[in-house]
C-alpha cells in the first residue's frame, strides 16, 4: 500500500511523461482593472510587496538552501533597522515556488563560476514583478472561460483573452506578473499533437551579412532593412518623468506610462523578428552567418541598434534553422572576392567591392553573403555554390511577402544579369 507522498509522486511522473508527447504553449492574459474592486487590488499589491519581501530574505541569507518553506515572518530592513514582517497574502505554493526559484538561480550562477567566468552574487530588489503559480486547481483557477481564482483572493477576477486558449488544452503551472501598472498571467498549457504533414524545408542554403544600415543581406540577392525608431510619445515621457519629485506618485504613474510605451515598441521589434526567422528557416534549410560583435556596434551606432533586434535574430537562428552555421567573428568576408577568394583591404566608407585580381564588380554587402555561404559549404565539407540566374527571379517571389511585414523595407540588390542596383 502506498503512502499519501509516493502516491504523489508516481501521478507526477504519469504527468511528466505523458506531457512530453503533447505540445506546449504559453498564453498571456491580462487582469481586467476596471473590474478589480478596491480589496482586490490592494492584496495584489501586498501579494507582490510580500514577495519582495521573501525573495531578498532568501539572498541575504547565509544558506538559502536551509531556509524552510514553511515560513511566514521575515525580517524586512527599514531604515536602519530591521522589524519582522508576516508574509499574509503569500500561500505555502508562491513560498515555495519563490524559495525554490532563488536556489535554482544560485546553481546557474555556479555553473557559470565552474567555467570559470567571472560572476557576482545575487543582488536585492526594490520590487518583483513575477510570482509562480506552481499548481492548477489549487494556486490559480480558470472559471467559465472569463474570469481567474487566485488563492487567497475571495473575488473571481476578470480576464481578458482567454478565448485564445485551445478548448482541449491541459493547463498548467502559470507566473503572475506586474508589469507598467498592469497584472498579466502567463499560463503554460499542454495540448495533444495533431497528425500533421511535415513541412519539407528545400535542401536550399544561404549567407547572411548582417549591418547597421541594412539589417539584413542574403546571398540570393534580397536586403532587408527595418526600423523601430524611439517615437515622439517615449521622448515627451522621458521629458515629464525628469521634471517629476523621485518616487513620487505622479512619477510613478508617468514611469508606468513610459515603461508601457517602451513595451509597445519592444513588441513591435519582436514582430518583426519573428516573421524574419520564420520566413528564413522555413525556405532555407542551411544558413551560414558570422558571429558579429554586437556589442561594438552598441557603442558605435547606439541609436541606429536601439531600433533593430539584430542580436535576438542571431539567437533564434541557432535554435530554430535546421542546419545553421556559424562562422568566426574574425573572418575576412568583406576583404574576400566571391568569385576568385582574393583579398584587398577595404574602408568602411566603400560601399562597392571591386575585385582587382578577377575585375567583380559587386555590392559590398551582397558579396560578404555570398562569401559567408562559400565558407559555410568549406565548413561542412560541400562543394561551392553560386546563385544562378534562375534562383535570383525566384527569390523576388518573396519580395511581396517581406514588404508586407509593417516596417519592413526589402528589395533586390542587383537584377538578375546586371549591377544596376548596386548603390
Amino acid at each position: 500500500m502506498l503512502t499519501k507522498n509516493e502516491q504523489i509522486k508516481v501521478t507526477l511522473k504519469d504527468t511528466k511523461e505523458r506531457r512530453k508527447h503533447m505540445l506546449c504553449r504559453v498564453y498571456t492574459v491580462k487582469l481586467d482593472r476596471s473590474h478589480l474592486n478596491h480589496d482586490s487590488l490592494t492584496r495584489l499589491k501586498l501579494l507582490f510587496l510580500e514577495a519582495k519581501w521573501l525573495y531578498n530574505y532568501c539572498v541575504g541569507h547565509p544558506n538559502v538552501f536551509a531556509i524552510d518553506d514553511k515560513i511566514t515572518v521575515v525580517p524586512v530592513k527599514v531604515k536602519d533597522q530591521f522589524e519582522r514582517r508576516q508574509l499574509r497574502q503569500l500561500s505555502s505554493h508562491m513560498r515555495q515556488s519563490i524559495i525554490t526559484r532563488t536556489q535554482q538561480n544560485i546553481r546557474g550562477l555556479a555553473r557559470v563560476k565552474a567555467k570559470c567566468h567571472k560572476i557576482g552574487r545575487l543582488k536585492f530588489k526594490s520590487y518583483v514583478n513575477s510570482i509562480p503559480l506552481k499548481q492548477y486547481g489549487n494556486t490559480y483557477k480558470l472559471i467559465n472561460g472569463k474570469y481567474l481564482q487566485l488563492q487567497r483572493i475571495p473575488q473571481k477576477l476578470r480576464v481578458n483573452g482567454l478565448e485564445q486558449l485551445p478548448p482541449n488544452c491541459e493547463c498548467a503551472n502559470a507566473t503572475l506578473l506586474h508589469q507598467h501598472g498592469d497584472y498579466y498571467v502567463s499560463i503554460t498549457t499542454y495540448t495533444p499533437r495533431e497528425h500533421r504533414t511535415a513541412v519539407v524545408v528545400p535542401v536550399k542554403s544561404i549567407g547572411i551579412d548582417f549591418g547597421v544600415k541594412h539589417q539584413l543581406k542574403l546571398s540570393n540577392g534580397i536586403r532587408i532593412r527595418y526600423k523601430v525608431p524611439v517615437t515622439r510619445r517615449i521622448k515627451q515621457l522621458c521629458k515629464k518623468l525628469s521634471r517629476k519629485q523621485y518616487r513620487s506618485r505622479n512619477w510613478w504613474k508617468t514611469l508606468f506610462k513610459l515603461l508601457k510605451a517602451y513595451a509597445k515598441t519592444t513588441n513591435i521589434k519582436r514582430d518583426i523578428r519573428n516573421k524574419l526567422v520564420h520566413f528564413i528557416h522555413t525556405t532555407f534549410q542551411m544558413v551560414c552567418y558570422q558571429n558579429e560583435n554586437l556589442r561594438s556596434w552598441q557603442r558605435l551606432w547606439g541609436r541606429r541598434m536601439l531600433s533593430t533586434s539584430l542580436g535576438g535574430i542571431i539567437s533564434m537562428l541557432e535554435v530554430k534553422v535546421q542546419t545553421p552555421v556559424e562562422i568566426d567573428r574574425f573572418f575576412p568576408s568583406t576583404k574576400s572576392c566571391s568569385r576568385c577568394g582574393h583579398q584587398r583591404a577595404m574602408s568602411l566608407a566603400e560601399r562597392t567591392y571591386v575585385c582587382h585580381h578577377c575585375g567583380l564588380v559587386i555590392d559590398r554587402d551582397y558579396n560578404s553573403s555570398c562569401v559567408l555561404e562559400h565558407e559555410g559549404h568549406r565548413i561542412l565539407g560541400r562543394g561551392p555554390t553560386e546563385v544562378t540566374p534562375a534562383e535570383t527571379n525566384t527569390s523576388t517571389l518573396t519580395l511581396d511577402y517581406l514588404n508586407q511585414i509593417a516596417y519592413v523595407e526589402a528589395s533586390m540588390v542587383a537584377e538578375t544579369g546586371s549591377l544596376t542596383a548596386l548603390a
